[in-house]
């Protein structure tokens, strides 16, 4: 099981209740977004947390039919997910990074006053495209990276650190947590959503159009980037860039589609208040959800192609865009294979799998939709350089109340102001 650990015990006034709770895997990582392009295969690679039923489409009705979660409250089927991340070497070939996710739920600590997601409720916090920072903006103030030393000094940044992290780098974002009131998505997925008047992580819903308050969703991705020799890299100084082709960070995101079981999470929200530090067991004692920890959950590629280990180009058609301008999306030129059907399985490794039935078609002017058949190149893949992602284990750590004070204690030094808050 990932760890619980890196947090800070007090959270801002506008938030005083949550609880966290650490993924046991990724149940995939492929070219799929039911958000920002349903019914198609997506223009970059994502890593996947949550329900078992993740696919092209996907409905809330859908996600509370997955027969597992790799969340540990089996009662949320939610998917979350975001850019997987690569490191480029210097012959132009990018490996897959290591990595593992926990994922906070912050919310008053008075009863009624935090609204529980709709069904088919989903959005969307940050923007691929930005390579450039504003300071002033709550949505990228939403997103922040830290160097992790688990052994001396811990630093933040706004973008993908530029120097070796001796355990890591955690890339953490919150979601939007003022709603319309309305609308379950949005053209751009974000329009009926909003941030506190504070900031991503601090105020209230005070704006007439967004008066709603939801639980505010952190989610940190910890990355084992200390397995590889930054000196093979095509940049030396930093060699990372995430699947959409951005060395730069500024333009991380990630999803939420909601899949939590009729009535659960109101009433978590409204009662799940028992633990400063974050840990949900108390709530389950409670018979709030249920916490069962230790229970991994995956589902077989729907993708006929290879986006971890090493592989020639990132997946799709994404270019290494850097800093100083706003990137370009562009449409990828071949059609891979699908492979149907998908299985839900709990083990290391599926006992069945699918078989590939067709390629998916490449539209003019959009990404490759789900259909016909058409030409397309089978996946491939090339020889490591010499060093390969660890597993991220090697970044995992003990979850026990202990460790979480004393860890909340070596980290209050990088909170935003005399408000404690998650960082």
């Amino acid at each position: 099981m990932f760890s619980y650990g890196f947090i800070i015990s007090a959270l801002a006034a506008s938030a005083n209740a949550y609880w966290l709770m650490a993924a046991e895997n990724f149940i995939t990582t492929e070219r799929i977004d039911p958000i920002v392009t349903p019914g198609k295969v997506s223009g970059h690679v994502h890593s996947v947390l949550g329900g078992s039923n993740f696919r092209f489409s996907s409905t809330t009705a859908k996600l509370r039919e997955s027969e597992c979660s790799s969340v540990p409250i089996p009662q949320d089927k939610s998917n979350y997910w975001f850019p997987h991340l690569y490191f480029q070497w210097a012959n132009g070939s990018f490996s897959s990074v290591d990595g593992g996710a926990v994922i906070y739920y912050l919310f008053s600590d008075t009863a009624g006053i935090t609204t529980a997601f709709p069904d088919d409720f989903r959005m969307v916090s940050g923007d691929p495209t930005l390579r450039t920072y504003d300071a002033n903006s709550f949505a990228q103030q939403a997103v922040t990276f830290l160097c992790l030393d688990f052994n001396g000094v811990t630093t933040k940044y706004n973008s993908i650190p530029n120097k070796s992290c001796p355990s890591g780098i955690r890339a953490q974002i919150n979601f939007p947590s003022c709603w319309d009131g309305k609308n379950t998505d949005s053209t751009d997925h974000k329009s009926h959503v909003a941030f506190p008047s504070g900031g991503p992580d601090s105020g209230t819903c005070s704006d007439t159009k967004f008066p709603v308050t939801l639980p505010r969703i952190f989610l940190e991705v910890y990355w084992s980037t200390q397995s590889f020799d930054r000196s093979k890299g095509k940049d030396s100084s930093q060699p990372f860039v995430y699947a959409y082709g951005d060395p730069t960070g500024f333009g991380y995101h990630a999803d939420f589609l909601n899949g939590w079981d009729k009535g659960v999470l109101q009433n978590a929200v409204d009662k799940c208040h028992c633990n400063p530090y974050g840990d949900p067991t108390c709530c389950a004692q409670q018979g709030i959800f249920n916490f069962d920890t230790g229970k991994t959950c995956r589902i077989t590629p729907s993708i006929d192609e290879q986006t971890t280990g090493t592989v020639p180009k990132l997946p799709g058609n994404n270019p290494v865009q850097g800093a100083g301008h706003r990137a370009t999306m562009y449409m990828d030129t071949t059609a891979p294979n699908l492979i149907s059907p998908v299985y839900a399985y709990t083990g290391a490794t599926p006992t069945k799998t699918g078989s590939v039935v067709k390629a998916a078609v490449v539209k003019p002017g959009s990404f490759i939709a789900v259909g016909s058949t058409s030409n397309n190149n089978s996946s491939s893949s090339v020889t490591p350089p010499a060093a390969s992602a660890s597993s991220a284990s090697s970044i995992k750590g003990s979850c026990s109340k202990d460790s979480m004070r004393k860890r909340a204690h070596r980290l209050r030094r990088f909170t935003h102001d005399t408000h404690a808050r998650v960082i």
